[in-house]
């Protein structure tokens, strides 16, 4: 079977990418278009995260169920992506809709974006057996990330050991399923080799898109900032995202800035750093130096990357890799980073205007030097290594490609 259609299952809307895993998605898209294949994509999404403009007719929004019975953890917090992709098991209305998407786009593969979509591709195979290839699109390991999320926020460590037992399940059961497993990093490749053969896992590194061809207006960006040097950081509503800007920079007040705007700190981790205790206890003296940008265009997005002096990357916990490192390293500016955020991009670690700082006391003084410092012009051999950055390069490099034939003719790939 030639694979000639996709339809990718999530539990976030694409129609406008701003965090990472919106972005892989969208990449995918684009990758698979170059290889001739359509790629559809449609999800259930948190009508809390998302309004209409940012959905497609073929998603459909989170419905909360009437009967709570067999959902222990519903009441939980920061579980919203494991209860909308098994919504389709409890919800008719869902399940009929993806059907039909089904018999509209008539995919020869399911491409699961994160595990947490397992279910909703196991009811659509379960109605239409032997007819679809998988593919497990994994962004993470899920299961340890969402024990540690679960942890920090107050959750018991059995009850938090429970969710973290359930969505193992889930990934284990997603990629035993899959005729091929495409990862983010070695360190995910091994772990997936517990219950896939190597010959069905592919590593695509998260990469960066290439900049727009034509020169972004700074004229977005200096009706905030005006001429003053500025830092940016850009994320989704993913807890260690907030929680690291949190800690590092808005803990006690973010003094160690004069009282100008400084930093930009964009898509949706905006709303949760704004609403955070950290951030409310100086409110004031915060704004002054802050401004954010919760619902971001795209070409506003690329003028602050083209006006700032550098980019911000203050992750604590997480795992996986993370796709705005590639992008704060392929914008060849100064990137003020922890070791967290560099993970499965230390082979840039010792750049020109790369700052490592895992602690409050030298993140800030990083940022500082960074202001004060001239615009980092990084060398040509730089740029050069830093091109396998961007996507392009990334599926290339990774033979994605041959993987996607290989699955074609060979089967489910089951082992």
């Amino acid at each position: 079977m030639t694979i000639k259609r996709v339809l990718g299952l999530g539990t976030y809307p694409i129609v406008k990418p701003v965090h990472g895993g919106q972005r892989r998605v969208h990449a995918f898209k684009q990758f698979y278009r170059t290889l001739g294949i359509e790629y559809v994509y449609a999800c259930v999404y948190s009508g809390a995260h998302y309004s209409r403009p940012f959905v497609s007719d073929l998603d459909v929004p989170f419905v909360k169920p009437l009967d709570l019975d067999g959902l222990p953890h519903f009441d939980l917090p920061f579980l919203d992506d494991m209860f909308s992709g098994s919504q389709v098991e409890r919800h008719d209305a869902t399940l009929r809709h993806f059907l039909r998407i089904v018999d509209r786009v008539d995919p020869d593969a399911l491409q699961v974006e994160q595990a947490f979509a397992w279910p909703l591709a196991r009811k659509l195979m379960e109605a239409h057996p032997d007819r679809f290839r998988l593919i497990y699109s994994s962004h993470n390991i899920e299961a340890p990330l969402k024990g540690a999320i679960l942890e920090r926020n107050g959750v018991s460590a059995p009850v938090a050991m429970e969710v973290m037992s359930a969505v193992e399940a889930i990934e284990q059961e997603c990629c035993t399923a899959a005729s091929l497993v495409v990862c983010v990093s070695d360190v995910d490749c091994r772990y997936y080799r517990n219950w896939k053969a190597p010959e069905y896992i592919v590593v695509v590194p998260n990469g960066a898109e290439r900049p727009p061809a034509e020169a972004p207006d700074l004229s977005q960006v200096r009706d905030v900032f005006g001429e003053e040097p500025f830092l940016m950081s850009v994320g989704s509503s993913y807890p260690p995202n907030i929680e690291g800007l949190c800690d590092l920079i808005f803990r006690d007040g973010a003094f160690f800035l004069p009282p100008v705007k400084s930093l930009a700190i964009c898509g949706g981790m905006a709303d949760g750093a704004f609403q955070h205790h950290e951030y409310q206890r100086y409110r004031e003296a915060n704004s002054a130096r802050v401004h954010f940008f919760p619902a971001i265009e795209e070409s506003r997005l690329w003028a602050i990357k083209a006006g700032c002096r550098g980019t911000m990357l203050p992750l604590q916990t997480g795992g996986g890799t993370n796709l705005k490192t590639a992008e704060a390293l392929a914008l060849g500016k100064w990137v003020v980073a922890t070791s967290v955020a560099l993970r499965g991009f230390q082979r840039f670690a010792q750049d020109e205007g790369v700052i490592i700082a895992d602690d409050r006391r030298s993140f800030r003084r990083a940022i500082a030097h960074v202001l004060q410092a001239r615009p980092l012009e990084i060398s040509t051999s730089t740029r050069q290594q830093r091109d396998s950055l961007y996507w392009d390069r990334c599926f290339v490099d990774s033979g994605l490609s041959t993987k996607i034939h290989q699955v074609s003719e060979s089967g489910t790939g089951k082992s």
